[in-house]
């Protein structure tokens, strides 16, 4: 297949998942704490006390995590929270509290506004995901840059069930994931 075509491919989806998302307002908030209870399930069979865990600040239509930052920490974790950087480069996490400060950086994201901390574990945003353990991102590649980055850590995709694709078209670039969870399972790839 031509690079053009899996390009157009991924745009494609991509768009479609942006409008199912879209329409999908009371589903995520009647589901997303399930979604919640089968990350905290994850991660307490993944990771150690006092690791830490790289969680995302929730865009639109996205999975909103906050609630599950707050109880990772009355778990003593430590979560972090990525800052997207200029275009080519990985993303840095840092240190999140209730307390911190939130700045918005690029692409209408919110970061802390603390030191840079390397995380133990990496939870992904999807937009799409097939069985496979390939995913779609937004596009700008700074998952697969940061994924590269710490080949080797623990990482998981999270999405809602409705995101799961028969196959995600895919690069030779892109990072494919050992496990995504959902509202309804955790997948081991």
């Amino acid at each position: 297949m031509l690079m053009i075509d899996i390009l157009q491919e991924k745009c494609d989806l991509r768009n479609r998942l942006k409008l199912l998302r879209s329409q999908s307002d009371q589903y995520h908030k009647q589901y997303t704490s399930f979604l919640i209870q089968n990350i905290v399930e994850f991660i307490h069979n993944s990771c150690a006390t006092k690791d830490v865990i790289a969680c995302f600040w929730p865009l639109d239509n996205e999975a909103d995590l906050r609630p599950l930052l707050h109880q990772l920490i009355q778990c003593n974790y430590q979560v972090a929270l990525p800052k997207t950087p200029t275009k080519g480069n990985p993303l840095s996490f840092h240190l999140w509290s209730p307390t911190v400060t939130m700045q918005e950086g690029r692409y209408k994201t919110m970061h802390p506004n603390t030191d840079i901390i390397e995380p133990n574990f990496i939870l992904v945003p999807l937009m799409a995901f097939d069985r496979c353990g390939n995913r779609l991102g937004y596009g700008g590649g700074y998952y697969d840059r940061t994924l590269q980055q710490f080949s080797g850590i623990n990482c998981a995709g999270v999405a809602f069930s409705y995101q799961e694709v028969t196959q995600v078209p895919t690069e030779r670039f892109d990072f494919g994931l050992p496990v995504i969870i959902t509202e309804q399972e955790i997948i081991y790839i």
